[in-house]
């Protein structure tokens, strides 16, 4: 089995570092939290590079390449957050869920759009009370009117909500059913739509914006679904590898952002003497850093290579997500202890890149429901939720 990049993934790795390196200082990513809103000018320069089409067919404008190239995009960009905008929410989750599923007349218009950066979408699925428990918890309703729809309910931690053009919004729409699972369906509403109603949620996760988001009475057309009525859930779950991967994959870039800049700081912070890096428990601390990475790193690229060659990949997908989460935690937790007291401050990076990577353990899914996950899919074990 070969992982090596292929020499346009490299290409592609090298220009996501330079672009981060030149135009995303941390001078940018400061302004960009105190302003509450991402870069403009970033997100239009990651349209004109094709990065938001990374994934879509050529034919809309895209790059037409797959979650390997994916995921090594968003390794390089993740540190960067909140200053380069909704990348995750709208590649993963408006460009791949409509590649899927959607209809012709939709891939034409929403894909080009998406590529040319002038459509910015987020995922609303969690209820509130419910988290993992999607299912289970499932309160918002979609009912039909005439040929459109009423949609009502609430949704929690919709991010990117106060930025997106569209929310991808999972509803039932069928009481009764054999299964949970069934009766659910994919709707694409305008953000602006009359009865959206958005909240925002105060966070200790330096991203643009979380937020609650209200649906009240609000009416939709029969072009708002998306994919099949009633098997909204199923073709959600097509999605859920790319999302567990890039979730690794930023995790990861977290990770890696924390060790480059302890490794940094050790080599030019002195005491006693010497320089920090000459001690031996600060070797030892980037040694298991620097190991864990690369172990995660394989995780994560064995995952993308499964999906992208269409193999089954459930549980390589989880244990990707997962470790790289706890390893990205353990980089930054780390790399703070390193720095010691100016790990704490704001002027030090290794404290936001924490924040960032500590996201990861809880969603997508929180890594003890990837647990449960693993324990059912690899090691073949009841189902313990």
């Amino acid at each position: 089995m070969n992982f090596a990049p292929t020499p346009e993934q490299a290409q592609l790795r090298h220009a996501a570092r330079e672009f981060m390196r030149r135009e995303c200082p941390p001078e940018v990513i400061h302004r960009a939290l105190a302003e509450g809103r991402h870069s403009a000018a970033l997100w239009r320069r990651m349209a004109e590079l094709g990065w938001l089409g990374v994934a879509i067919d050529e034919r809309y404008g895209g790059s037409g390449g797959d979650i390997v190239d994916m995921a090594i995009l968003i390794e390089e960009l993740a540190p960067g957050d909140p200053a380069i905008g909704p990348f995750f929410n709208t590649v993963c989750f408006g460009g791949k869920s409509i590649g899927y599923f959607g209809s012709e007349a939709q891939k034409e218009f929403f894909l080009s759009r998406i590529t040319r950066g002038e459509c910015v979408f987020a995922l609303s699925i969690t209820e509130p009370g419910g988290g993992t428990d999607v299912l289970g918890a499932m309160q918002t309703r979609a009912e039909r009117d005439g040929e459109g729809w009423v949609l009502n309910g609430a949704k929690m931690f919709t991010s990117a909500a106060q930025r997106a053009d569209y929310l991808l919004v999972v509803a039932r729409t069928e009481r009764r059913v054999a299964k949970p699972a069934q009766g659910i369906t994919l709707f694409i509403v305008p953000r602006t739509a009359p009865g959206v109603t958005i909240r925002k949620i105060d966070t200790i996760v330096p991203i643009e914006d979380t937020n609650a988001v209200f649906y009240d009475n609000v009416r939709l057309g029969p072009d708002a679904v998306l994919g099949e009525e009633g098997r909204g859930f199923y073709q959600l779950l097509a999605t859920l590898n790319n999302e567990r991967i890039l979730g690794g994959a930023a995790a990861l870039g977290c990770g890696a952002a924390a060790y480059e800049a302890a490794l940094a700081y050790s080599r030019q912070r002195t005491a006693f003497g010497k320089i920090i890096g000459a001690l031996q428990a600060i070797q030892h601390y980037l040694a298991d850093m620097a190991t864990e990475l690369d172990a995660a790193r394989l995780l994560v690229h064995r995952a993308a290579w499964l999906q992208s060659e269409g193999q089954e990949c459930g549980a390589e997908a989880t244990m990707a997500k997962m470790y790289a989460a706890d390893v990205a935690v353990r980089a930054c937790d780390r790399a703070i202890q390193i720095h010691g007291g100016m790990g704490l401050t704001n002027e030090c990076e290794v404290a936001r890149y924490w924040r960032l990577a500590r996201l990861w353990q809880i969603g997508p899914i929180t890594n003890e429901q990837c647990r449960n996950i693993i324990a059912q899919l690899r090691c073949e074990l009841p189902r313990s939720y």
